[in-house]
């Protein structure tokens, strides 16, 4: 995992010994001395107030990994009192190594909580463990990252990664590449998939770069390690928002989907690789993404592929109209992808019915079962798959 956002409710869960570190400082109000109009606050407002952690000797901290905290005043459910609540939002690798590049794994639980304590008691913010460890887990971004071989370069992959789609209604799914063409970015609601070479990402400037925290350590890892000419292909799944979080998490622990998912929760053995490599193959094997990825350069090939499949599928009377339909569907996914084909469709034809065509390229993802994906992409498909975690052991032993 990388970032994830924690949120403690209060009372009596967290202490600030100095409250003049947080812009505007921290002053604590009874429900008596709110006004007629904050008692009246519409719940679509979720917050009366709003602190921000700023430490008055920044530079102090230059060599330490702060969390990003931020302290929220709002009213209890019943709305006949006021609570607060601390928001903490952190790089797990980051708080651990300095870096991202190594990966955290189940076992660092234990390491994380501890790390986590003293950063947030530098700054003069007491948390117990226990209220850490059950804190409500409002957000998480996992990851994995891939070393490259030579062979395969990282702008190969994102040019294959950028005909992809991640929601079957054509109008949703949103794409773009950031710095350069050096990120992809794909995102559909609470959900985003993030692609890109996190070692280039680590040297470049902190306005152009992705991640832009604890970047002088990060540098300097990745100078002492020689791993300025490497390529790591970095993929993120972001989950952002509470009630995501709990659907996904939920889902692959098997629980009740409305279950309160805690911070200690994400440490569950086998919980990190599961979401991963589910959200990955969530991509690659959806139909549409099957029919942007696989690679065949030789166009007669397709078409005899096509054929064969739709002969030997048994599609009926109406067989080669079906293969020659999936064959044009096929070439023109694999080009462009699923989503400026159902842009360039729907522009001309009725929209009431998409499900229409997304049935037709099912189909025609059936008709070319067996092609292979791309180099890149199948080598990536791979080392998600094994999930083997980025050590500093094997770092040291050579990528």
């Amino acid at each position: 995992m990388d970032t994830v956002v924690i949120k403690i409710y209060g009372p009596n869960k967290f202490k600030l010994l100095d409250r003049s570190q947080f812009v505007p400082e921290v002053t604590k109000r009874a429900y008596k001395d709110l006004s007629p109009t904050e008692r009246s606050l519409h719940p679509s407002r979720t917050y009366l107030r709003h602190f921000v952690l700023r430490p008055k000797n920044l530079h102090d901290y230059k060599d330490d990994y702060l969390p990003k905290v931020e302290i929220f005043e709002n009213l209890t459910e019943d709305r006949k009192d006021i609570r607060y609540v601390m928001k903490i939002e952190f790089s797990v690798p980051k708080l651990l190594y300095g870096n991202s590049v190594l990966e955290v794994v189940e076992k660092d639980k234990d390491r994380v909580l501890i790390e986590l304590k003293a950063a947030l008691a530098k700054v003069n913010i007491i948390v117990e463990t226990e209220h850490l460890t059950k804190a409500t887990l409002t957000a998480v971004h996992l990851c994995k990252n891939v070393p490259l071989p030579r062979t395969i370069k990282m702008r190969e992959i994102l040019n294959d990664l950028e005909r992809i789609d991640i929601n079957k209604v054509y109008d949703v799914t949103g794409k773009k590449f950031k710095n350069g063409g050096r990120v992809l970015n794909i995102y559909s609601g609470t959900i985003e998939h993030v692609f890109y070479d996190k070692i280039e990402d680590s040297i470049r400037p902190k306005n152009k770069r992705s991640d832009k925290a604890h970047i002088d350590l990060e540098r300097d890892f990745t100078e002492k390690h020689n791993l300025r000419d490497r390529e790591i292909f970095r993929y993120e799944y972001r989950i952002k928002k509470g009630q995501t979080v709990k659907r996904e998490i939920n889902a692959a622990l098997e629980r009740e989907p409305e279950k309160a998912v805690l911070f200690k929760d994400i440490f569950t053995k086998g919980l990190l690789k599961k979401l991963t490599v589910t959200s990955w193959r969530g991509i690659i094997e959806r139909p549409e993404n099957q029919l942007a990825l696989f690679r065949i350069t030789d166009k007669l090939s397709l078409f005899m592929h096509v054929l064969a499949e739709a002969e030997r599928k048994g599609t009926g009377a109406h067989s080669l109209n079906t293969a020659l339909t999936s064959y044009g569907l096929a070439v023109v996914i694999q080009d462009h992808g699923a989503k400026e084909v159902r842009k360039a469709i729907f522009s001309i034809w009725n929209t009431d019915h998409p499900e229409r065509l997304t049935r037709r390229i099912e189909q025609t993802a059936a008709l070319t079962q067996g092609l292979p994906y791309s180099n890149g992409i199948s080598f990536v498909d791979t080392a998600v798959e094994n999930y083997q975690p980025i050590t500093l052991d094997l770092i040291e032993n050579g990528l």
